[in-house]
């Protein structure tokens, strides 16, 4: 009887910091991750962007910031939606995300996003990986609790 195949797995980091409000402190986490956009990279060490695994959005989302003159994607005609107050197009691009089996990354993936034609107030937000992402490509996540890291399991 044949072992069953070893399936590629990324991992998904627990970013947490304290926040104080008047008198109360709570954590507040981030699940983040490493994400190529646009062209393929030459090795998983290449430089990448941090994306945000944002289980609360249906599509991803690239920030003006992280795209204006720098990534080429396509766009669909006609949509127009928002995000965070900003007015954005819906398009797709192609991302890649590292892996800890050969060949260590992980693409062409397709990705459906909301390009922000401008960036709200406050700190930059990296991309939001949304989960359109995960139902396109039939991946699984797998959130364990801190200190521990989430994995995406592919097929």
């Amino acid at each position: 009887m044949a072992s069953p195949a070893t399936r590629m797995t990324t991992n998904v980091e627990w970013a947490i910091q304290q926040l104080v409000l008047s008198t109360v402190a709570f954590p507040v986490a981030r699940l983040k991750l490493r994400l190529y956009l646009g062209t393929p990279p030459a090795h998983p060490q290449s430089s990448f962007d941090v994306a945000w695994l944002d289980t609360g959005a249906p599509v991803s989302v690239v920030p003006f910031h992280v795209h204006h003159q720098r990534l080429l994607w396509q766009r669909i005609p006609g949509i127009t939606t928002s995000w965070s107050g900003q007015a954005c197009d819906l398009g797709r691009i192609e991302g890649w995300l590292p892996t800890h089996q050969p060949p260590y990354l992980r693409g062409p993936l397709s990705l459906l996003a909301k390009f922000a034609r401008s960036d709200p107030p406050g700190d930059p937000v990296p991309v939001l990986l949304g989960l359109e992402f995960f139902l396109s490509h039939q991946a699984e996540f797998n959130l364990l609790l801190p200190p521990q890291q989430g994995i995406i399991l592919w097929p």
